[in-house]
């Protein structure tokens, strides 16, 4: 970047020395190769000179794209992206906001110096604090275990059911998204009872985010999420993750109720990812579309002359697992094969380039990087299970069972009684040193495990599974949203699975809970 511009670091040794060495406050920039609001602030507030010429002198600005490092996300997101998070040489939070307009950035720059020279040690004081509480809260509550019965899905369903809008879809008040674990829960509930509430809430939601603003009924694809409760005024990005969910959500959706519409909803949002995020040479995926306001808001005939969004080409793990499922589950659906091959192909690719020493890169741009995030060997073990399921090459079990077992190996903390989610020999600075155990990494781990056990038979499979999931306490008054993924979970546990056939027929059906046998 030119001399008059913000000289950005990335998240390195040689920012946080400097940091240290010079006794400066870190900016960081957390951005999103999607977001259109960032974009503005990079033109508008980091593209004035003197807002650059302060953090060049000041401080020591450090930019991260949040889809590259989501442990640096998960931990100094403030509430949306852009993220200006303000930090101590050292890497701890002392605050910050969203998106900061430019003179509103030059003010805060300048009493942040003067703040932060001022009050050095008071700041100190309020850290260790801060960090005491944080133990305190997250102190592992060793009463209460929970108990794998059926009860964990009857009242995570209940809670997911309570919150649902009948009047516009969906759940909650705005902003809304499309909540896929959740609306798993009530497909399945659906699909054993039929109750007609299950119903309302599926058609509701389903019908709303189909066929109103959430999805491109130009170029097709699910945008990000709805700003208002009627599902009319979208958020433009559009993930590549979350496609993958929602056409697999529309495929199943369509067979167990019957909708034609679902299908080619879900085949549509296809036609956009083959068109846009498909590498055909490698048979993997792009991670996302950037969003543009006046992009999609002007007329088709208006839009079809200007250039669409850019495309992040970086390939990520996550996406590309997901990606894999949802082409696997199409290609069971409608009979067509290509949508199989490109699936094996890119998950053949990924093991190659992407898997060494049984760690798993995080993503994949020229070289693979980063091999310190539980996220991305549990969801490629989930899909290698798909794989193996499809197509019955034992090599996709082989490497699951592999995959599966080294998580447990890397990554799970007896301090913290769980899957963390960075390897926990894995070292940082500041808030990134404190491990987080989420719960939908466990309860995706835990799955893999109990699917595992149902195929393999082996019970150390099963034991695996029961530890990461009886490693939560009780939910008590918690069940609902968040505990959507772990109901799943335990259902593999404490309910039988139903076996299909691998005829063509047998893998269309729809089953949550499904073992394939050969």
């Amino acid at each position: 970047m030119s001399d008059d511009g913000v000289r950005w670091f990335g998240w390195s040794d040689e920012a946080f020395r400097k940091a240290q060495t010079e006794d400066k406050p870190v900016v960081m920039d957390l951005t999103a190769p999607w977001s259109h609001g960032c974009r503005v602030m990079d033109r508008e507030t980091y593209g004035d000179a003197e807002v650059a010429a302060l953090l060049n002198r000041d401080y020591v600005p450090v930019r991260v794209d949040c889809d590259r490092r989501p442990d640096i996300n998960d931990r100094f997101n403030l509430g949306g992206w852009p993220t200006t998070a303000f930090l101590t040489p050292t890497g701890e939070l002392l605050g910050g906001a969203t998106y900061v307009a430019r003179d509103q950035m030059k003010q805060l720059l300048v009493q942040l110096k003067h703040g932060y020279a001022a009050n050095k040690g008071r700041i100190a004081e309020e850290i260790a604090r801060r960090d005491e509480k944080i133990r305190e809260a997250l102190e592992p509550n060793t009463t209460g275990v929970a108990q794998l019965t059926m009860e964990v899905f009857r009242k995570s369903l209940r809670g997911i059911v309570s919150t649902h809008d009948s009047m516009y879809g969906g759940f909650g008040k705005a902003p809304k998204f499309p909540l896929v674990p959740s609306l798993r829960v009530v497909l399945q509930a659906y699909y054993e009872t039929q109750g007609p509430d299950f119903g309302q809430v599926l058609t509701k939601t389903l019908d709303a985010m189909a066929n109103r603003g959430m999805y491109d009924h130009e170029q097709g694809g699910f945008f990000h999420y709805s700003t208002n409760d009627t599902w009319t005024l979208p958020r433009f990005e559009k993930m590549g993750e979350d496609n993958a969910g929602l056409i697999r959500l529309y495929l199943d959706a369509s067979e167990v109720m019957g909708q034609d519409a679902y299908l080619k909803k879900a085949l549509h949002a296809l036609e956009w990812v083959k068109r846009r995020l498909l590498d055909a040479g490698r048979g993997v995926f792009f991670g996302s579309q950037a969003g543009d306001d006046d992009y999609y808001s002007a007329f088709p005939k208006e839009r079809e002359k200007r250039e669409p969004p850019e495309v992040d080409r970086t390939i990520f793990i996550p996406v590309n697992a997901a990606m894999a499922g949802a082409f696997l589950r199409a290609a069971e659906v409608t009979g067509d094969g290509t949508l199989a091959a490109t699936a094996l192909q890119g998950l053949d690719w990924i093991l190659k380039e992407c898997v060494q020493d049984g760690a798993v890169a995080h993503y994949h741009d020229g070289r693979p990087e980063l091999f310190i995030l539980a996220r991305d060997p549990i969801a490629l073990s989930s899909a290698l299970l798909d794989a193996w399921e499809h197509s019955g090459q034992r090599r996709y079990l082989d490497a699951a069972e592999t995959m599966s077992e080294e998580v447990l190996r890397r990554f799970w903390s007896e301090a913290e009684r769980g899957i963390v989610d960075r390897a926990v020999d894995a070292i940082d600075r500041g808030d990134l040193c404190r491990l987080r155990k989420n719960i939908g990494e466990n309860a995706a781990a835990a799955e893999n495990f109990a699917r595992l056990w149902r195929i393999t038979g082996a019970e150390r499979h099963k034991r695996c599974a029961e530890k990461i999931l009886l490693s939560y306490p009780d939910f008590e008054d918690g069940f609902g949203h968040p505990t959507a993924e772990y109901a799943l979970a335990s259902d593999w546990l404490v309910r039988a699975p139903e076996e299909a056939t691998a005829d063509p027929g047998g893998l269309r059906a729809y089953r949550m809970r499904r073992v394939v046998r050969r």
